[in-house]
């Protein structure tokens, strides 16, 4: 594979972005595992001996984001099934950096996530926005909505509202 040079020119000056290490891991045929803390609900230092045995190391672009050193059965774990972390792949993460660059967190805003489904992006935005903001999670297609809203619960959300329009319905809001 093939890293266009204007891309590391982009990213060359975001904090934590290392160019080796990310020509290293786009190369490896190796499968990572990595996931999201709810910062709402656990911290690394609630249970560090636990955590220390599954953590590797933090994602940089990520204020919340792990690798895990070895994938863990996450149907048995209750810390998985009451939202304390998501698992997401590192890259997804990525969009922490999209928003910080490109607006101020601490504001009250509102926000449109317009293909929310399952909850990665949702769940994560709704972990950097301010609480008196507004997140809307909209799944257009109804039966994926149901574990959007699933997943939003658990991550427990107060500053989130689930919907499942059309687009073309939210084109009149500010």
């Amino acid at each position: 594979m093939v890293i266009p040079k204007k891309l590391f020119k982009s990213l060359e000056h975001v904090p934590g972005f290392n160019q080796k290490v990310f020509e290293e891991v786009h190369a490896s045929v190796e499968q990572i595992t990595s996931i999201r803390i709810n910062p709402l609900k656990w911290s690394m230092q609630d249970d560090e001996r636990q955590a220390g045995e599954i953590i590797h190391s933090p994602v940089p672009w990520s204020s919340f984001g792990y690798y895990l050193s070895q994938r863990p059965s996450f149907t048995f774990d209750p810390l998985f099934h009451s939202g304390c972390y998501y698992v997401q792949e590192a890259s997804s993460m990525f969009l922490e950096q999209a928003l910080k660059q490109s607006v101020e967190l601490s504001r009250t805003l509102k926000v449109l996530d317009l293909c929310a489904a399952p909850g990665g992006k949702s769940t994560h935005v709704q972990s950097l926005i301010s609480p008196e903001s507004l997140l809307v999670s909209n799944e257009v297609i109804r039966n994926r909505a149901g574990i959007l809203k699933q997943n939003i619960i658990k991550w427990g959300c107060e500053n989130v509202v689930v919907t499942s329009n059309d687009p073309q319905h939210f084109s009149k809001l500010e």
